[in-house]
């Protein structure tokens, strides 16, 4: 208490000046301080300090601020008693920052940070990008496909675009179509800052809603079967189901030791399995965020998943090659060297999986992985190889059937998309979706 008393007098005999300011002076002595345990993610007593709205709302005990009263503020408490509590695992905070946030919260504990820029214009382009995400509408209306900061939106028939979608996340992980195609859902993020979903209408270009999910970025976004909600993987090592209409957290899945690149709806709806780089498929209850089960016998790092369009059934990529599981709780007393929720396996790759995907009829899966450029398409109920595709020089990272699963388009590290017609091993088009212009175009305007 008297360090506390102390500290409150310190901070009354400062020089007056300007009021304190949150986004230059408070901000930055809780991200370095307190953002390791009090993040999006990690929320340790469910407080979150990355942000002014998580300082205000506090946590499970309550609120952490008294506007006007430090020496009420549990936040002061915290930081400045004769043995300060927080930061848990650092440095305690010097007088003169304890201080300074004692003035701020005498002075009302007001938020200047500013209004945050919204990106409306396309990024412009140098080189072709890094292709990471692929998808049709169900309609056949629109092929998104991932830039930086933003997804393009095509003609699926003549491959022109129609518009973009840009966002604050620099990159963009994943996205998928709602059932009825009026949604476009999108997992990106900016690494090590934010992970976050967004809700758009493609018809119209407008952005529905954004939602700041994680401190990191997010993957493998799954629409639920009725279109309510969304279920996606973190690279904080969670799964998470998000209710589309307010952005309310329905789950959130902490039991991987790995990043969670998907998470996928299953049995209608009432459930979700997450693959981890942990090695493991789990399914989860949908409603109450409850294990059920562990459905794979650990082989190795999963990297990409993908459901069956009508079996509940999933298949994963990993490390050496895909593998399809029945979605289900594996059966009681079962041998532990078995794997009885295992389908088949398809062949491997030499240096693992980069991307897969079902034809909407179920009948093929496409797998890409190194060797660099290659995609293979098999039949999915005997792993016979029907189709072997010379797609693209470096690494494909994003494919997707047309809605009637005659044609596959391929994307990835050189920056150009290809249509195939993959059961004639044709290549019907081939072309970089974004306007590339070079320093001395800029130069001329």
């Amino acid at each position: 208490m008297t360090r506390v008393i102390a500290i409150l007098i310190f901070a009354c005999t400062l020089p007056l000046h300007a009021a304190v300011s949150f986004h230059r002076e408070i901000a930055p002595i809780l991200q370095k301080s307190c953002n390791g345990c009090h993040r999006p993610g990690k929320e340790k007593g469910g407080v979150t300090l990355n942000s002014y709205s998580g300082l205000v709302k506090g946590g499970k005990h309550g609120e952490i601020l008294s506007p006007g009263k430090p020496g009420s503020s549990k936040l002061i408490k915290a930081i400045a008693g004769p043995d300060p509590s927080m930061p848990e695992d650092g440095d305690p905070l010097s007088p003169a920052q304890i201080a300074i946030i004692s003035q701020w919260i005498s002075e009302g504990a007001k938020d200047d940070s500013p209004v945050p820029i919204v990106r409306v214009d396309p990024p412009i382009y140098r080189a072709p990008p890094v292709l990471t995400a692929l998808a049709f509408s169900p309609g056949n209306e629109w092929l998104a496909v991932s830039g930086v900061h933003e997804v393009i939106l095509l003609n699926p028939t003549n491959y022109a675009t129609i518009r973009h979608l840009v966002g604050e996340a620099s990159r963009i992980e994943s996205f998928e179509f709602s059932p009825d195609g009026k949604l476009l859902a999108v997992a990106a993020g900016s690494p090590g800052v934010f992970g976050e979903i967004q809700i758009w209408d493609p018809a119209t270009g407008q952005r529905i809603h954004t939602y700041k999910v994680a401190f990191d970025s997010v993957y493998g976004v799954h629409w639920s079967p009725d279109g309510a909600s969304v279920a996606f993987g973190c690279a904080d090592k969670t799964a998470r189901i998000l209710r589309v209409s307010d952005g309310k957290e329905l789950v959130k899945f902490d039991q991987h030791s790995d990043w969670v690149f998907g998470a996928v709806f299953v049995n209608n709806g009432k459930q979700i399995v997450t693959g981890s780089r942990d090695r493991s498929l789990k399914l989860v209850d949908s409603s109450t965020g409850t294990l059920l089960d562990i459905i794979n016998r650990d082989k190795e790092p999963i990297v990409c998943l993908a459901k069956h369009p009508q079996e509940d059934w999933v298949v994963f990529g990993s490390e050496v090659r895909p593998r399809l599981y029945h979605a289900r709780a594996k059966p009681d007393n079962i041998n532990p060297d078995r794997d009885p929720n295992a389908i088949r396996e398809f062949e491997n790759f030499e240096n693992g999986v980069t991307a897969i995907a079902f034809s909407p009829d179920g009948k093929y899966l496409a797998s890409s992985g190194n060797p660099p450029g290659e995609v293979r398409i098999h039949q999915v109920d005997n792993a016979q190889r029907k189709a072997t595709l010379r797609a693209h020089a470096g690494l494909v990272f994003a494919l997707a059937f047309t809605p009637d699963g005659s044609r596959l388009a391929t994307a990835g590290f050189e920056g150009t998309v290809r249509i195939f017609d993959w059961s004639r091993d044709r290549l019907e088009t081939n072309f970089v979706p974004v306007e590339i212009q070079h320093r001395w175009q800029a130069s001329k305007k």
